[in-house]
């Protein structure tokens, strides 16, 4: 039986927008006993691949080389949201207006290249670039949370890189590591 690898692809957040991203949740996290999302998982997903064969994950490896630098763009994150609203919310996140465009057809070409030469199949929901910030089982949220997040700064960097990541799931959360 072939190991199945978790995978996807998406943009790092570079050290210095994570050193200020961490230090907002810092100020979040004694707000709300919710799974907030550790400095190491920090990303924006471009596509998520699931659980694919090593021999698949090779051919998808071989397809992103192309893609994988790309003329530099600013990413800027500035607000916050949640799947599905702030008034349930499931996932917390950040996202921006500032870099949103190129980062859907940065999307648009992984899951096209993707689909033609790896044969994944193709992601037809509309691409939201976004950050997550924190996960619920419940959805509550405090009227201090909602107001300290209210208060969220910009943050923003240049990309020019994607990434493809292994994600290995624990009780403790998600375990990154970055394959190409």
């Amino acid at each position: 039986m072939s190991e199945l690898i978790r995978s996807f692809v998406a943009i790092k957040v570079p050290g210095s927008v994570a050193d200020e991203l961490e230090n907002f949740l810092a100020e979040l996290r004694p707000l709300a006993n919710i799974r907030w999302v550790r400095r190491e998982q920090f990303h924006i997903t471009l596509k998520f691949l699931g659980e694919i064969e090593r021999e698949t994950l090779e051919q998808v490896k071989t397809s992103l080389e192309p893609l994988k630098f790309f003329d530099p763009f600013t990413i800027e994150l500035s607000y916050i949201g949640a799947f599905p609203n702030l008034n349930t919310p499931r996932v917390i996140w950040l996202a921006g207006d500032k870099g949103a465009k190129e980062l859907g057809q940065l999307a648009r070409k992984v899951n096209d290249v993707l689909h033609d030469e790896a044969e994944i199949e193709r992601d037809d929901k509309k691409f939201k670039a976004h950050l997550t910030l924190a996960r619920l089982k419940n959805s509550y949220l405090s009227e201090e949370l909602i107001r300290k997040l209210g208060t969220i700064k910009n943050f923003s960097w240049e990309c020019s890189e994607l990434v493809l990541m292994r994600s290995f799931l624990k009780p403790s959360g998600p375990v990154y590591t970055q394959l190409l």
